[in-house]
């Protein structure tokens, strides 16, 4: 690969001749040497303008071949048109091929200047780009120039040859869908030569955003290489399975009526905020909180506060516990100090606060405490808690010692299991208390299901591609509102309680690697 920036071929520094300095002669001798002389200089200059012509078209030859390494022929790319439920539905196929911009031709057009570059014997050599993308699950797949919608991260991976450490400064360039959207310049700090191992991804660890991804590799100024990938956009599987028909259609929900309280996360923090039910009127209340629940009046909020919430509310000690605030935000004050606490509910009849958190051991377990910050005396072994509709029982996520969902009374006594999956979590008893909705991961991919609290009855409710949890009933129980990366990001939708009519209200929440500090209520 050719390492040379492309330029103009007239800028190539043309030969200079001085004129020769000559002692005195006697004068007949003179005209004899200023024929010579002149003679000489002819065939000089004859001599110089075959090598300059040699050298401008040489010159030519190699910024051509410059600007060919600088605009790799990519391969045509080939993007899933729908992902497959089980990794052996067959899916249709197109082709895209990247389109190469000019600022990958002509490298001087927005140069990164360094002002402390110099110039070295042997110029700084970087190869082709080799993309590995990272999925949600964790497997690296091959180098490729297409990645899944689930892909979380993304190994750029070159050669790199004649750097000098603390001399040398390198750049890399991120462009997405032709705009650029990160630029940094730093001090080369590895070997001489070597292979790098550069990583993108987001700091909350979700899928990137689809589209077309492009990178340049500078060195002392001077573009290296250049690679680029595209992300394949999220779409919705042909061969799902039909959901029922109901048997007429069901009334339109009471959206304008409700609000919900839900989290966004921008990668360091949580942060509480409310919005109307069709995803209007959104409004911020607290940073460094999450995992909000109303009261049964609506007036108030209970939340597990962050880490750095006393930036914003005045406490003693540390930080972390249960909260309560009022329900534009006002007076946030904690109630209970708690370091590994998550997944907040109030009781609806307003006597409890459940919570889980892990105290001294790996299990998590249920703790409860009064509104006026007194802690309850018992405890239940599980998390992710949500009560029942008369406060007397409480739906967790436990190993008792068999995995699964559980029905417990909230005093820790006649537990019964509910559901026998490992993986079921983040339960919500409906408001009428006869079913339960939950998430449920099935080779990689969480999807909402509903049962009857006596255990039958189980349905499935979302099928899209991309993980659909968190879910929370409507006041009525008509509706569930649920997150989804069905689209390659966090969002939030909307559904009937039989799974039909979903749609997007809010969009980019964001979420982080816990997501019991994402549940959300509805009031």
């Amino acid at each position: 690969m050719s390492n040379q920036s492309p330029g103009n071929p007239n800028s190539m520094p043309k030969p200079s001749f001085s004129t020769p300095q000559y002692t005195t002669e006697p004068e007949r001798k003179r005209k004899n040497w200023l024929w010579l002389g002149v003679g000489g200089l002819g065939l000089l200059a004859c001599v110089a303008a075959v090598i300059a012509s040699g050298l401008i078209i040489y010159n030519r030859s190699q910024n051509d071949e410059a600007a060919q390494g600088n605009n790799p022929a990519l391969p045509t790319i080939v993007i899933r048109t729908a992902m497959p439920l089980d990794g052996e539905t067959a899916v249709a196929l197109a082709s895209v091929t990247p389109t190469l911009t000019a600022r990958h031709k002509i490298s001087q057009t927005q140069p990164i200047t360094v002002a402390d570059a110099v110039s070295v014997a042997n110029e700084p050599e970087f190869g082709p780009i080799c993309f590995k993308p990272v999925t949600l699950n964790g497997d690296m797949l091959a180098c490729n120039g297409t990645f899944p919608p689930t892909t979380v991260e993304v190994h750029a991976i070159f050669e790199y040859a004649n750097m000098t450490p603390d001399r040398d400064k390198w750049a890399r360039v991120w462009y997405h869908n032709g705009s650029e959207v990160l630029r940094v310049k730093e001090d080369w700090t590895g070997d001489v030569a070597g292979q790098f191992d550069y990583n993108l991804n987001t700091s909350d660890k979700q899928p990137l955003s689809d589209g077309t991804w492009e990178l340049e590799l500078y060195a002392n100024g001077q573009l290296q290489t250049y690679g680029a990938f595209i992300i394949q956009a999220a779409q919705a599987v042909t061969n799902t399975p039909v959901l029922p028909t109901p048997t007429s259609a069901p009334a339109p929900l009471p959206i304008a009526s409700y609000k919900l309280a839900f989290t966004k996360w921008d990668g360091s923090r949580h942060s509480v905020w409310t919005a109307d039910l069709d995803g209007g009127n959104q409004r911020f209340l607290l940073d460094f909180s999450a995992s909000p629940s109303w009261s049964p009046d609506g007036s108030q909020l209970t939340f597990y506060g962050e880490e750095g919430i006393d930036t914003q509310a005045a406490v003693s000690g540390g930080t972390n516990g249960v909260w309560i605030m009022g329900a534009s935000g006002e007076n946030p004050r904690r109630i209970l100090p708690e370091g590994t606490g998550h997944a907040v509910d109030w009781s609806p009849v307003g006597n409890l606060i459940a919570f889980s958190a892990a105290r001294g051991g790996p299990d998590r377990r249920i703790y409860f405490v009064y509104p006026d910050g007194n802690p309850a005396p018992f405890e239940i072994l599980g998390e992710q808690p949500s009560f029942s509709p008369d406060g007397k029982q409480v739906v967790v996520k436990a190993c008792r010692p068999d995995c699964g969902l559980w029905i417990v009374n909230a005093d820790d006594t006649n537990p019964r299991r509910l559901t026998d999956g490992g993986t079921d979590g983040l339960p919500a008893f409906s408001p009428d208390g006869r079913k339960i909705a939950f998430s449920r991961n099935i080779d990689d991919n969480v999807d909402v299901y509903v049962v009857n609290a006596n255990g039958s009855g189980l349905r499935q409710l979302t099928t899209a591609p991309g993980n659909d949890s968190v879910p929370a009933w409507t006041p009525d129980g008509r509706g569930i509102v649920f997150r989804s990366t069905r689209n390659g990001v966090w969002q939030i939708y909307l559904m009937n309680a039989d799974g039909s009519n979903q749609h997007l209200i809010i969009d980019k929440v964001g979420a982080g690697d816990e997501w019991a500090f994402d549940k959300m209520s509805v009031k």
